[in-house]
């Protein structure tokens, strides 16, 4: 029997075929002999005759191969760009209505070879001391520079994002500056302190030109610019420049920064600056709603107990002195706002809205809430209109208009 059976079977598979047989004691055979024909061991043939098959890996289709061709799209878009694989799972979760766990999503991406050549896997081995504060006493702050982001007529803005983050429960305050002047970066550390409803006792800033006139050095302390030192007077701050070349310092608020990095996600579908905005509050309140892998609690979360540890503001009239100073104006029916008996144009949302004017060089910075919301080129033109505020206006006939109306003036003065 035993020489049937080896003329039968090929593989380990085959004996399958006589498993029943073989616990029914109706065959017998040579386990020995069967084994050396297949060169297997005795036990896995006796496994096998028993019934004992181990379960083959079914080739499965993954949820995530309906979205790898939009995955490819996004990836080689000329604009767009992904830094970091969870800023992709991210981006998907919210803009595809991805549902499964960053762990799937990371396995498919690693499994594929084209999807994970896209991607540089960065590491960095050198060992950095943990530090924890008590609630309350500590903020960090620091800023992401000269970012691109590009609009979808391909116009690129440099945009600045200084962050504020409280030591204790990680929350952060982020917002979209255009130029790092010192009021600028005054005016967001108040706003985010109001915001956040109280003050730390101590700020970590790295060496900037705006806070710091001279750096630590060889044991002497860092000397702040005047208009910083007053600022942390009047807020009962006390200030701790890094020292140069030690950016780890303030490593709590240096990781945050890789989350505006998401900003570049959306290069080349931004419909404006005002667009930009919204897109970083988004990512800011997601942020801030996710769960720190610090502490393991949301960052919203720990803030509310920490509220209570932090001082208090200080009166209105000393925080109003750090808000910026805007030329407050009304935006007409036509969404258009005036400034020097020019128009300018704004999207059309901000209709019937007061909105603030500021004047930078020969460029006009158009607030609201305290975000630039359009900059218009300061010009002698009667009607300055942007494309993208898709404001159907005749130029030709506000001219004539205003002219008929100097005219018919002009026709009933009184002269003597």
């Amino acid at each position: 029997m035993t020489g049937i059976v080896i003329n039968n079977i090929t593989c380990l598979e085959d004996l399958l075929l006589f498993s029943k047989a073989w616990k029914e004691g109706k065959i017998k055979m040579n386990v020995s002999k069967v084994a050396r024909h297949l060169e297997k061991d005795r036990k896995t043939i006796r496994k096998y005759l028993n019934g004992h098959a181990p379960k083959k890996t079914r080739n499965r289709i993954s949820y995530l191969d309906q979205h790898r061709d939009y995955i490819i799209e996004v990836l080689e878009d000329e604009h767009q760009c992904f830094d970091y694989i969870d800023h992709l799972f991210k981006y998907l979760r919210r803009e595809r209505g991805v549902e499964c766990s960053r762990s799937t999503f990371n396995r498919f991406i690693r499994k594929d070879e084209e999807l994970n050549g896209m991607f540089k896997k960065k590491k960095d081995n050198s060992f950095t001391e943990r530090f924890e504060t008590a609630p309350g006493v500590q903020a960090q702050f620091d800023m992401k520079e000269k970012m691109k982001l590009i609009d979808t007529k391909g116009n690129i803005t440099s945009i600045n994002i200084p962050t504020l983050t409280l030591s204790w429960s990680r929350h952060n305050s982020r917002k979209l500056v255009l130029n790092t002047t010192t009021d600028n970066l005054l005016s967001f550390l108040a706003v985010s302190f109001e915001e956040i409803g109280g003050v730390p006792k101590e700020l970590v800033i790295d060496n900037l030109k705006q806070f710091v006139e001279t750096p630590r050095r060889n044991g002497n302390p860092a000397i702040l610019t005047a208009k910083f030192s007053e600022f942390c007077k009047d807020y009962g701050i006390t200030a701790k420049p890094c020292i140069p070349a030690r950016p780890k310092t303030k490593g709590k608020t240096e990781t945050q920064n890789k989350i505006v990095d998401q900003l570049k996600n959306y290069n080349g579908k931004y419909i404006d600056i005002y667009d930009m905005h919204e897109k970083l509050e988004m990512l800011d309140n997601e942020d801030n709603e996710d769960i720190s892998q610090a502490t393991k609690f949301p960052r919203n979360f720990l803030l509310a107990k920490e509220k209570d540890d932090l001082m208090p503001l200080p009166r209105k009239e000393i925080r109003q002195k750090y808000h910026l100073t805007l030329n407050e104006v009304a935006v007409t029916n036509e969404s258009l706002v005036s400034y020097k008996s020019n128009k300018y144009s704004v999207p059309k949302k901000f209709i019937g809205l007061k909105v603030g004017l500021a004047v930078q060089g020969d460029k006009l910075l158009i607030y609201y809430n305290n975000k630039v919301i359009t900059i218009h080129q300061i010009s002698n033109n009667l009607l300055n209109i942007k494309e993208e505020h898709n404001l159907k206006y005749d130029y030709k006939k506000e001219i004539k208009l205003d002219e008929e109306v100097i005219l018919k003036e002009m026709r009933n003065i009184d002269y003597d």
